[in-house]
């Protein structure tokens, strides 16, 4: 169950756009606010790229990322494997429809389930170059998909995860050994970075990186659009001291 004790409304030209605003209002990330759609301009399949968008949003609960194996779904029955995948295919048949559509042609998408994940990927250039200048394309898909399945009334079983020619995939490994590499500098200089991803799936990805790195640790600052993440060093005792004195040295 989600948290509903703080609701907002708000009017937008696109799903996309009110999402970013609720994002903005709750301050918090897009990913963690739940949505119901009060009005849209037309009906139809595709009306979430349609003018005058209006949702009621508000924040979801925190949960643990891997809400698979959470204790509190634990009552849940679980999917049948057959039942996993008629929802896999029926999400991928979806997510062609949705991506034809945008693309002006007919598209292939592949699915496949790895690492409590549902990838689904797009063949197509077009889509490709429109999701390296907006990341925001990929996650507005991901939670049109997520609203998909309405009778299933519980968390899906897997996260899904949109990616074109595998350029989302890529972008992971990139921005993991970016992660490792500012970790070092970090550790080395005993300064803290700040990375301003506008993209919040960039920052978790980040942040999920350096999670069991036991020389930094990584925070959030600032609220909606403005947000950015901090890389850390974790001082060990009597650090914060010597550098203290490095400093009125330097001073002096």
């Amino acid at each position: 169950m989600q948290s509903k004790s703080h609701e907002i409304r708000v009017t937008a030209k696109t799903l996309d756009g009110a999402l970013t605003e609720a994002a903005r209002q709750l301050a918090v990330d897009q990913e963690q606010i739940d949505y119901r759609l009060i009005s849209q301009g037309s009906t139809g399949l595709f009306s979430f790229l349609t003018k005058k968008v209006e949702i009621e949003a508000w924040a979801k609960k925190a949960v643990n990322v891997d809400y698979m194996n959470d204790d509190s779904d634990s009552d849940v029955e679980e999917l049948s494997p057959g039942e996993v995948n008629a929802l896999k295919e029926d999400l991928r048949m979806f997510c062609q429809e949705i991506c034809s559509y945008i693309a002006g042609r007919k598209i292939a998408v592949s699915a496949e389930l790895d690492d409590g994940r549902l990838i689904l990927d797009c063949d197509d250039d077009y889509l490709a170059g429109q999701m390296l200048k907006n990341s925001k394309l990929a996650e507005a898909l991901e939670h049109i998909l997520r609203k998909k399945p309405r009778h299933l009334k519980r968390e899906l079983p897997f996260r899904i995860f949109i990616d074109v020619q595998g350029v989302r995939r890529r972008r992971e490994t990139d921005l993991v050994e970016l992660a490792k590499d500012l970790s070092e500098k970090v550790h080395d200089n005993k300064r803290p970075i700040v990375l301003n991803y506008k993209s919040s799936y960039d920052r978790k990805i980040i942040h999920m990186a350096l999670d069991k790195d036991e020389r930094v640790y990584t925070k959030s600052i600032g609220t909606g659009p403005n947000r950015k993440l901090m890389i850390l060093p974790i001082r060990k005792k009597g650090e914060e001291a010597l550098d203290m004195e490095h400093e009125l040295g330097d001073e002096g």
